[in-house]
């Protein structure tokens, strides 16, 4: 089954963790907001450690896609 990353819209404040930590998962919109590049585009634990860090918890991470 296919990753499954969501991003609470409401909740991100733009801090880029995510693209720190995931730079071929994560991107930002024109207001600076989180989106999803490409589910696959790193490593498994890289994307939980975006997760993980991520200052406002606004994203989620299930590996199975479930």
């Amino acid at each position: 089954m296919a990753r499954k990353i969501e991003i609470d819209r409401d909740l991100c404040m733009g801090s880029g963790q995510c693209l720190f930590y995931a730079p071929h998962t994560f991107d930002q919109d024109d207001t600076t907001i989180a989106i999803v590049a490409d589910a696959d585009g790193d490593p498994a634990d890289d994307i939980r450690t975006a997760v993980n860090t991520c200052p406002t918890r606004a994203l989620s991470f299930d590996e199975d896609g479930a």
